[in-house]
């Protein structure tokens, strides 16, 4: 499965390497899983499949087939990765976690058939790697079964299944992104093709938990939980992929300056942390400001630099000793587009963007700002 970025100010999880520029990680919920399946694997389905061997070769087996199995989930988000890269789409990373692998795209794909190109070559290539994976077991294949043989039928069978619940026409499963790029073909509007592709994946989604909760009752207690936690997984992530696109949309072609605060207040770097609070903070009711001295800007200080700062320290410290130093990452143009405004702010974990030209403080955008924008687009449009 593949979905594009939703973006976060933090990096959870382990990085492990690089493939193609692309940083791959393991999310700390990956680690469950991985267990689970080792141990269901050697305790439950080799010996059942092979009797008769040590215990040992058991969870050796479990061991390589896991290993195999995730190795699998990589390969696949990597075709979509490296689709998307032929296309000029920047992929930042790779994440493993507890429900499988998620290739994190930089932005949406530009048209409909580059969007069905990435979507569709993830399934080809798990049933790719399910026949790789039959001509080997058939290769090794003789009238004595072996382990060798289970692990290899065993990844020709999950394989398949992969590539076959991703083809499931609902959103964000691949499926629903081939869906997508049909409809966003026919209609051309990429809105409209993802809330239908999306309605669509939160009804499977729905399906899902239904299903699991009747196998609960039926007294598969584990197998119905699984069940229920995916079908709110992905419904979750349909409707946070609708609401991406319908922001992404609502701000198309806005640029910083037609939204942002002209009338800037600024303080000094000089100025006691207790007098900002009483000032600045409730006076105006500003979450941020820039720090500027002689006309010249030095950083930003933000509500959020003021915690773990008792009260009797703020008599002592100076704005200049809890701000954010000025770096690249926090200055924008005016004819910045604000939907990159709005993904470097979430991505940095900034609630505002300094707008400046030629060094000069032109204005500032605050995301509470880009929100109250998008929030009165919604009213206008209904």
């Amino acid at each position: 499965m593949a979905t594009s970025e939703t973006a976060s100010p933090t990096r959870r999880g382990l990085p492990l390497f690089k493939i193609a520029g692309i940083q791959i990680r393991l999310d700390f919920s990956w680690f469950i899983i991985f267990i689970l399946v080792v141990v269901s694997l050697s305790a439950g389905y080799f010996p059942q499949q092979f009797p008769d061997q040590y215990p040992l070769n058991y969870w050796f087996a479990g061991l390589a087939a896991t290993l195999l199995f995730f190795s699998s989930i990589l390969v696949h988000e990597l075709a979509h990765s490296l689709m998307a890269m032929r296309a000029g789409i920047h992929i930042p990373e790779i994440t493993l976690f507890i429900f499988g692998g998620v290739a994190r795209l930089s932005e949406e794909a530009s048209d409909a058939k580059t969007e069905f190109k990435i979507a569709i070559v993830g399934p080809f290539t798990s049933f790719a790697l399910a026949l790789i994976f039959w001509g080997l077991q058939s290769a090794l294949q003789s009238g004595q079964p072996s382990l060798t043989v289970a692990v290899l039928q065993y990844l020709v069978w999950i394989n398949m299944a992969v590539g076959i619940f991703n083809l499931i026409p609902g959103f964000p499963l691949d499926g629903g992104r081939v869906l997508r790029a049909i409809l966003w073909h026919r209609s051309g509007s990429l809105t409209q093709a993802t809330r239908t592709s999306a309605d669509i994946g939160k009804g499977f989604a729905v399906v899902l938990m239904v299903f699991g909760g009747l196998q609960i009752f039926a007294g598969s207690l584990i197998g119905g939980l699984w069940l229920i936690f995916i079908g709110m997984f992905l419904r979750g992530m349909a409707e946070g992929g609708y609401q991406e696109v319908a922001i992404r949309q609502s701000l198309s072609g806005v640029s910083a300056q037609e939204i942002m605060i002209d009338d800037v207040v600024s303080v000094p770097p000089d100025l006691s942390l207790e007098r900002l609070v009483h000032d600045y903070f409730l006076r105006y009711g500003y979450r941020g400001f820039p720090v500027v001295q002689d006309g010249k800007v030095l950083g930003l200080i933000s509500i959020m630099h003021m915690q773990g700062i008792a009260d009797d320290q703020r008599q002592s410290m100076t704005v200049e000793d809890a701000m954010l130093p000025l770096e690249e990452r926090m200055i924008i143009t005016p004819k910045f587009p604000l939907t990159d405004a709005l993904k470097r702010m979430t991505q940095e974990g900034l609630n505002q963007l300094l707008v400046m030209q030629d060094n000069t403080l032109q204005g500032i955008v605050t995301k509470t700002g880009v929100l109250r924008f998008l929030e009165i687009k919604r009213i206008l449009a209904d």
